[in-house]
């Protein structure tokens, strides 16, 4: 056994790996609290609910609209998260895609794999399942 007959050894050596333990436990608790409070909580993959479409949000402010029968444009759109008041903000750049594009300032809400948008203007919800 390690260190058999010498009681400080062995109390050095269990101190140690309690120290090293207990600092790799602290920072993976921290990598997880700040990963849980500061990432997007709308990046990832979304289809509608009444018309098929996938709605994929990136981290890099990109949202992009496709057909999830591959016909149709796909569109990119740049969009802003305020996370503290729950604002989804959705800029169109090219006014060809006008009447079908997502463009706007939308309420979210994500209860598990769902999230609903709401139009804070005319309150029209849109709903979208996680893909």
């Amino acid at each position: 056994m390690l260190f058999e007959n010498n009681e400080e050894k062995r109390s050095t050596v269990w101190r140690t790996v309690l120290t090293v333990s207990s600092i790799l436990i602290i920072i993976i608790a921290v990598f997880f609290v700040v990963r849980l409070f500061t990432s997007n909580p709308l990046e990832g993959s979304w289809v509608s609910e009444d018309n098929g479409e996938i709605v994929q949000i990136r981290d890099s402010g990109e949202l992009t609209v496709k057909q999830s029968d591959g016909s149709g444009d796909e569109y990119t759109l740049k969009y802003t998260v305020d996370t503290k008041t729950k604002v989804l903000t959705v800029q169109q750049d090219d006014e060809s895609y006008a009447e079908r594009a997502l463009s706007g300032t939308y309420s979210y809400n994500v209860e598990q794999d769902t999230l609903t948008l709401t139009e804070r203007e005319y309150g029209e919800q849109l709903v979208f399942v996680r893909q």
